[in-house]
Parts: C-alpha cells; structure tokens; sequence
C-alpha cells in the first residue's frame, strides 16, 4: 500500500545514522567551509541535523506542494552560499550531500528484517526527492551498483576530509557539550573507514563495524516492540491523517493525536502544520 520509503523513513531508528551522514558531509571541504563561514555550528551544531531531518520529512511525507516548496526554500539558501570555488547549489555538491542520507539509510538497516529488494526499491524512490532538490538525472547514478561505486569511490578518495576547515567542523560537532561523544565516535567508526576518521579526528574504535553488524538486528526487534504510535515518526502520522481526510474516512487515532500534538509543538521529524489545500503525497 505504501513505498518502500515511507515504510524505512517512518522509522525513527534511521537517525542512528545522523552522526554518521552529518559527518560525512562536513568530510566535503565544500560543505565545511559553507558552514563555517554561514552558519551558527560553534552554538547550534545540531541544528543543522535538525533541518535536514524536518526538510527531508516533508520532502517524503509531506503534499507534493509542501515538497516543492521546502525544495525552492533550500535552494534558495544554498544559492546565496559562495565560496571560493564553489557555490552550495553545485549539483555535485548536492549530490554528496544527498548521497551520506541515502548511503547512511542503507547502512542503518542492513540486515534488518524487510524485503529482499527493499535496497533497489528504497534507491529508485530516492530519484524522486533527488529531482525535487535540483540534482540532474545526468549525475545520479543510474542504479543502486553505481551509486554504491560513487560512494566508494568519494568514500576512499581524496576529496574528503582535505581541508583543515573540514577537521575544525568535524570537532565542533563532536566536542560540543551535549554530544554523546562515545557514542558519536563508535557510530561514526562504525561506518567510515579508518583513514577518514583520521582525517576528522574521529577516535576510530577497530571493532565498532563488528559489534555494530551484531548488535543492531538483535536490537531492531525490541525497538519493534515499541507502539506505532510512539515508534513512527509524527510526519508519518501526519501524512496518515492527509490521507485519511483527504479520502473522507475517520482518521485513526495514533494519526488524530500527532496531527493535533504538531499544531502546538515544533518536532523533530515532523510536517510543519501550516494549512495547505491537500494533493496526492509525493512517495506514496
């Protein structure tokens, strides 16, 4: 009944990934200058993860008009980003940042206990949300396998991590004082090899991709235990609420309580609950 992607991205388990795609990005000495030089991370540098997460629940849950809108907006603030050599809405430049979510999705649930195809299908979906940021058909790898030779290739490479801007933005983030620092350092080793990590001045932890391959499916099915309505994320239930009232059915309850909590409070992994005329739901 729904994609592939709205069954993994209602998972808040994804933002186990967060350190890891945030620090992934900030690898790009592109990207840290751009956010050295723009925005507030030395205060705030969480509230960069924070926008992703809110832009890309309203890229998938939100109406295609919400989607489009959060799209003009980034690229609006990214169009004024310069710097020497670049300009953040490079489509190259957009690509590495959109690639650590989708590469950092796959990551998260690999092994978990979905569909056989659900990779190939998760990565066709992402096209959609790709076009909508501005990236070229031309430049997005065709099919999972070249995505996966992409990453690799900028993974091992020499771009990441080649500027000193990208150390200094690394540590702000893992040395600001409400960092889990043990934690962001085994994620973040569990997922980035060795010589980036290094790079960044990432404590890397030898065996954390081990206990990482070991421990997450034994943990994904108490984490399923969880109530739907407490384990999916709000813009799930919001985008369960659209449809329901877009359909002239009774929504159910779990989506009639977040769509209600989300008109009073600002939520991570939320919709922002401004009216809008209702219109088919871009991945779904």
């Amino acid at each position: 009944m729904f994609s592939t992607t709205w069954q993994i991205y209602r998972e808040p388990w994804v933002l186990l990934g967060g350190p890891r795609a945030l620090l992934l990005q900030v690898a790009h000495p592109a990207v840290a200058d751009g956010v050295a030089r723009y925005s507030r991370f030395q205060e705030d540098p969480f509230g960069r993860g924070f926008r992703t997460f809110k832009a890309m629940a309203t890229l998938y849950f939100g109406t295609r008009k919400q989607a489009e809108a959060i799209a003009r907006q980034l690229n609006r603030v990214h169009s004024g980003i310069i710097g020497e050599g670049y300009v953040a809405t490079d489509p190259e430049l957009q690509l590495w940042v959109f690639a650590t979510l989708v590469d950092t999705t796959l990551r998260v649930f690999e092994g978990m206990p979905l569909p056989p195809n659900w990779q190939e299908l998760f990565y066709e979906e992402s096209k959609a949300a790709a076009a909508l940021l501005g990236i070229p058909a031309t430049i997005y790898p065709a099919d999972l396998q070249a995505f996966n030779q992409y990453f690799e290739k900028m993974l091992h490479g020499p771009v990441l991590g080649a500027a000193p801007v990208c150390r200094e933005v690394a540590q702000a983030i893992l040395q600001h004082p409400r960092t889990p620092k043990r934690l962001a350092n085994w994620l973040a080793s569990a997922g980035m090899p060795l010589p980036l990590c290094t790079k960044l001045g990432i404590r890397f932890q030898p065996d954390a991709a081990r206990q990482w391959s070991q421990w997450m499916p034994r943990l994904y099915p108490v984490y399923q235990l969880l109530p739907t309505i407490l384990r999916w994320a709000p813009a799930y239930h919001q985008a369960m609420y659209r449809i329901s009232v877009d359909a002239g059915r009774r929504p159910g309850f779990s989506a009639w309580c977040w769509h209600h909590i989300t008109q009073r409070l600002n939520i991570p992994l939320a919709l922002d609950n401004s009216p809008t005329p209702h219109s088919p739901p871009t991945t779904s």
